[in-house]
């Protein structure tokens, strides 16, 4: 029988849990999670009211750059672990400015290893953040720090933000290749769904470049999926409510034919299994649908609406802000937070 003491233990440091096991951490078919973990944190500075332009850029050796016009990283040092703020966020899982709520109302960041997922999987990521009046850098390769946080220039006051470039490591996904399509899906819903924010997308190897900026929402959205189809109404049905920890907006009407649309968020951030929030627009869809008949006596007494009734051929986009969603799994594909079943379905 072999020996199992205390020295055959394993204590994984700083990023290597995730080089180890990626798919814990992220969605490894392609590389386009780590794209939307780093617009994501982007996002969530537009979403506090403190960015208006995104620009992403696909450089033609395969790496990807981020810029926002937002704060900038934090640069000073962390007065509990000596790390200045940006080494703490790109190298340190669960270090971020969004678990309180001091710094961002809504997030959908709240996991607090994304932009550190991005580090661990690439194989060299630079950032540049500018702040304060002044440019600073920062160099990783494979999550260790190369380049440590430097000046390099001055800036004006007004002139903040955060540039961030990854090389995405192959090794860590069965494709090496972007999927562009679904990253254009992605650039144009943040941009609905964040009225009055700008994003381009420019892709170097293909010399495109594509931009998305709308006053309107879901409204804009659902119109220009459906063009050319029959809808009833004409016109979506639209609602919106807010609270001071959540906010729901949604988008709905009835296809007869052709390819549905239904789309959730939470956060900006696509929830494509849906989740609580969508289990309480298809309740509180029906119970308003079942009150409108009732009182309106358009049913006999003895037939009641079902669900399926009313979700046949329903295309539909709701938009859903939480202060600390919950979701199932790192890739955040299906929310799982109690309160928004209820809080939607009082929207509708």
């Amino acid at each position: 029988m072999s020996k199992y003491e205390a020295a055959d233990i394993e204590v994984l440091q700083g990023l290597e849990p995730v080089r180890r096991r990626p798919g814990m951490y992220t969605d490894t078919s392609r590389p386009n999670h780590l794209v939307a973990e780093v617009v994501d944190n982007s996002v969530d500075e537009a979403l506090a009211g403190h960015a208006r332009r995104i620009e992403v850029t696909l450089h033609a050796d395969g790496s990807v750059a981020v810029a926002d016009d937002g704060r900038g990283m934090p640069v000073d040092p962390h007065p509990e672990h000596k790390l200045s703020g940006v080494e703490l966020i790109l190298t340190r899982l669960h270090a971020g400015g969004k678990f309180s709520g001091k710094n961002y109302s809504f997030s959908g960041g709240l996991h607090g290893v994304g932009v550190s997922v991005v580090n661990a999987l690439s194989k060299r990521l630079e950032c540049r953040i500018k702040r304060n009046g002044q440019e600073h850098a920062m160099a990783f390769e494979n999550g260790d720090t190369v380049e440590t946080l430097s000046v390099v220039g001055e800036v004006g006051k007004r002139n903040t933000g955060t540039w961030l470039r990854f090389w995405p490591d192959p090794a860590y996904f069965d494709s090496p290749n972007l999927s562009r399509p679904r990253l254009k899906h992605l650039l144009k819903a943040k941009a609905i769904l964040c009225p009055g924010l700008t994003i381009t997308l420019n892709d170097e190897e293909r010399d495109e470049q594509e931009t998305w900026y709308f006053e309107d929402g879901l409204t804009d959205y659902l119109d220009g999926a459906l063009e050319g189809l029959e809808r009833i109404p004409a016109a979506p049905f639209t609602g919106e409510l807010k609270s001071e920890a959540t906010e729901a907006t949604w988008a709905l009407c009835w296809v007869p034919e052709g390819e549905l649309i239904t789309e959730s968020y939470v956060n900006l951030i696509p929830t494509p299994q849906g989740g609580t929030h969508v289990n309480g627009l298809r309740s509180g869809l029906i119970e308003a649908l079942r009150e409108f008949c009732e009182i309106r006596n358009l049913l006999p007494r003895a037939i009641r609406l079902a669900p399926e009734d009313a979700w046949d051929r329903l295309s539909f986009v709701l938009s859903v802000k939480l202060k600390e969603p919950q979701f199932s799994g790192q890739t955040k594909e299906r929310l799982s937070s109690r309160e928004a079943s209820s809080f939607v379905s009082g929207v509708v």
